[in-house]
């Protein structure tokens, strides 16, 4: 029997977790450069040099760092010298709190919605093996990803082109808010409770079980898509299932698709490869429109479609801080800073190091805001990623209001454009408080304005 000392085992989930936050994979970058050097993309350029930019400061690829999901293959000749759950938690706490990542992981909303500080509990999901050998994988999700992910029972008579044309439609309605050019998993079977882990263990691997079905679908989603780029790679994992059900699992990733592992063979431990050596990134300077945050009627005649380079004071808020925000307002309590005029970025950075103005910043999901737009017409314009509502769209053509939209996923770069960046209200928030920054040229397009080109 070989014992697998857990002090070892807290040591390489913390590794994993560095490496899955902060290094990209070949599989990932190859893809994004191919299509690169086809297109020479100018938002591929800004995912290639932000993976570069990662490697080289240490820093995470993507502010949100996720939700940590564990996979591990154990051999039926494998004991652990103490609790593996509580050295995997161990690991994901050192890493998390050492090295600055964001701490994503809330108690539950309807208990208290407070930050566990940790980043744990991991998710953990443990498959036995034969032999003497223990794989450790780490997935990093984001709620991004997350929350455009599905399971759905279908029947059992759907047809091949039946299921390609449904699952086709919910990559394109979705991918748009999970950071694109996506990494798509889809499982086919086993049972409602086991199929999305099935498609998420898949993006650890090449394996396609339905070649043709799956190029049929990726074909499909990216016809008419910005760089027909909308998904970068989709693979299908068919297993066995009821006879009277056909569970299906569409999983999403971002463009950097953070995953990493490792594995105990040999009295050796052997990690996944990182790409060590990027291809140089020439970009040409931008053409696009330097706008100041104070200029009012500026900010209102942008018109949809054109880039700008935003600078100035604005605001840092997003799910909590609104809800705060709005009962406050139920209350009749004045808010503790202003935004008459002001623009607010929906973002949540990781935790700045000593040396670092803000942390990896970038936008978060902005439809998840759309309910509160109306509550707070003083506010000018907002800066997020994704669609919004058509109730939200509405609003903000007749409000005269903006919508900017940030490029998702190249969190170094953008943090790059910080000057200044400080708390200023709903501290007890933790990541999600009320933060004043000063940035210079943030790059943004305007997503949603009363003024068409």
């Amino acid at each position: 029997m070989k014992i697998i000392d857990c002090e070892v085992l807290k040591e390489v989930v913390y590794n994993l977790c560095l490496q899955a936050g902060q290094e990209l994979s070949p599989y990932p970058y190859e893809k994004v450069l191919s299509k690169y050097n086809e297109t020479n993309s100018l938002k591929l350029a800004h995912i290639l040099q932000n993976a570069e930019n990662a490697h080289k400061i240490q820093r995470p690829l993507c502010q949100d760092t996720g939700t940590v999901h564990v996979f591990m293959e154990v051999g039926n000749e494998i004991s652990f010298s103490s609790n593996p759950v509580n050295a995997i938690n161990e690991g994901v706490k050192k890493c998390y709190v050492e090295k600055f990542f964001r701490k994503s992981i809330v108690e539950n909303e309807f208990l208290s919605g407070k930050n566990t500080e940790t980043n744990t509990p991991a998710l953990i999901d443990v498959e036995y093996v034969s032999g003497d050998k223990l794989t450790v994988k780490v997935l990093l999700k984001g709620a991004g990803c997350d929350n455009v992910s599905e399971v759905q029972m279908m029947l059992p008579s759907t047809t091949e082109d039946e299921f390609a044309e449904k699952v086709s439609q919910i990559i394109k309605e979705r991918a748009k808010n999970a950071c694109p050019p996506c990494f798509i998993s889809i499982a086919i079977g086993t049972g409602a409770e086991s199929v999305m882990a099935t498609a998420e263990k898949a993006f650890f691997n090449t394996k396609n079980d339905m070649p043709e079905l799956s190029e049929k679908i990726l074909s499909n989603v990216n016809k008419n898509a910005e760089d027909n780029f909308l998904v970068a790679d989709l693979k299908i994992t068919a297993k066995n299932h009821h006879m009277a059900s056909l569970p299906v699992a569409i999983a999403f990733n971002c463009h950097s698709l953070r995953v990493a592992s490792a594995t105990f063979e040999n009295d050796e431990i052997k990690y996944s490869k990182i790409v060590e050596n990027f291809e140089k990134i020439e970009t040409s300077k931008s053409t696009a429109k330097e706008v100041q945050t104070g200029d009012i009627e500026g900010i209102r005649n942008l018109k949809e479609g054109e880039n700008i380079l935003l600078s100035g004071e604005i605001l840092i808020a997003r799910d909590a801080a609104h809800k705060k925000m709005f009962e406050y307002k139920k209350a009749k309590k004045p808010l503790p800073f202003d935004i008459e005029n002001k623009i607010i970025f929906y973002a949540a950075p990781c935790s700045a190091t000593p040396s670092e103005i803000v942390g990896p910043i970038g936008p978060t999901t902005a439809k998840r805001m759309d309910k509160f737009l109306p509550e707070f017409p003083q506010i000018l314009a907002t800066i997020g990623k994704g669609d919004r509502s058509d109730d939200a769209k509405n609003y903000i053509r007749n409000a005269h209001s903006i919508y900017f939209e940030a490029e998702g996923g190249i969190a170094t770069l953008l943090s790059s454009c910080f000057e200044s960046y400080k708390m200023i209200a709903f501290e007890e928030l933790s990541t999600e408080a009320v933060c004043l920054a000063k940035i210079n040229k943030l790059p943004l397009k305007v997503g949603i304005s009363s003024q068409k080109i």
